[in-house]
């Protein structure tokens, strides 16, 4: 029976031995491309919860490797919380300043599950990452939850790896080949990854969900969930606009014309005696639920509200 050896790799621990065929083949693989300025798109998919984004980031920590600050002695990675990004503009900034052969983690936040805009999103950053290959090697990591996800021609072109997550820290990895003859795409099977709890010595949570101390908390993964939910927060009220949005649009006139007629001597402008389009809008806009109109459509309201109403007009 082999024994394994502990060995120094980028200045983390890992094991290998040859006898139990056990190195970290996927690690030099990846080090192998980046040198030879060749593509390295890479897809961790997984179901929900399952640790997808934290295998990556630990992968991409582990590639770019560790050092001692000569200022502080403190030991530092070089793989930073902003090589993590959540949209395609953030994307395309990175890469205007990241040094060449440093990764990047295009990430899946749960708020993104069901909605088209972030595949497109994802869309744009294969084909950048594509275009300028020549250019700037910046290997890519991408947790979804399944391939079937992206756009046929890109999952069957531009993505050279799949990690398939399987448990927390263990994962198989597959070459994927596209045919040069037909439509056909190969996936071989390339590995097993085993990767344990990092910074398990800073912190022993397997999870920053609901610990108390996230905000103030220095561990790397912590870093990235803060990240995450501020990004996450921002998506929510968004949504939260486009919603109400939605359903001022659904609101015919005569509905808004009921909701504005208790409070319709607030809307005069004192000056013309008519209905002022701002304090239309303000009025709307605080309304419980809020109502959002267009400039457009609020001098409809009020063009119908006078004609309507001449009585209250002549009155003020």
């Amino acid at each position: 029976m082999g024994k394994l050896q502990i060995i120094n790799y980028n200045g983390w621990e890992t094991v290998k031995s040859s006898e139990l065929a056990v190195s970290p083949i996927f690690q030099n693989t990846l080090r192998a491309r980046i040198t030879q300025k060749l593509a390295c798109n890479i897809c961790v998919t997984g179901e929900p919860g399952i640790g997808k984004s934290y295998q990556a980031i630990d992968i991409a920590r582990v590639y770019e490797g560790i050092y001692k600050s000569k200022a502080s002695g403190e030991i530092k990675g070089r793989f930073k919380e902003n090589q993590i990004v959540f949209t395609h503009s953030d994307y395309l900034s990175l890469l205007i300043w990241l040094k060449m052969g440093k990764g990047i983690i295009f990430d899946e936040p749960s708020y993104a599950m069901g909605k088209r805009d972030w595949y497109k999103d994802l869309q744009k950053v294969l084909v950048h990452t594509m275009e300028s290959q020549r250019f700037l090697v910046h290997p890519l990591w991408i947790p979804i939850i399944n391939m079937a996800l992206l756009d046929k021609t890109i999952r069957s072109y531009l993505v050279q790896f799949q990690i398939h997550v399987i448990g927390r820290g263990h994962a198989w990895v597959y070459r994927l080949k596209p045919s040069q003859s037909n439509e056909k795409i190969y996936r071989e099977f390339m590995c097993e990854l085993f990767y344990h709890q990092f910074d398990s010595h800073l912190c022993s949570k397997d999870s920053c969900l609901g610990c108390k101390t996230l905000n103030s908390c220095q561990v790397f993964r912590a870093q990235y969930e803060r990240k995450k939910r501020t990004t996450q927060f921002e998506r929510y009220e968004q949504a939260k606009d486009d919603a109400l949005k939605k359903e001022s649009s659904e609101l015919t006139e005569r509905q808004i014309e009921e909701i504005l007629m208790p409070d319709i001597l607030k809307l005069i402008n004192e000056k013309t005696g008519k209905i002022s389009v701002g304090r239309l809008r303000v009025y709307l806009r605080n309304h419980e639920p809020p109502i959002m109109l267009s400039t457009w459509k609020a001098y409809q309201i009020k063009g119908n509200l006078e004609h309507a109403h001449p009585e209250i007009f002549e009155e003020s």
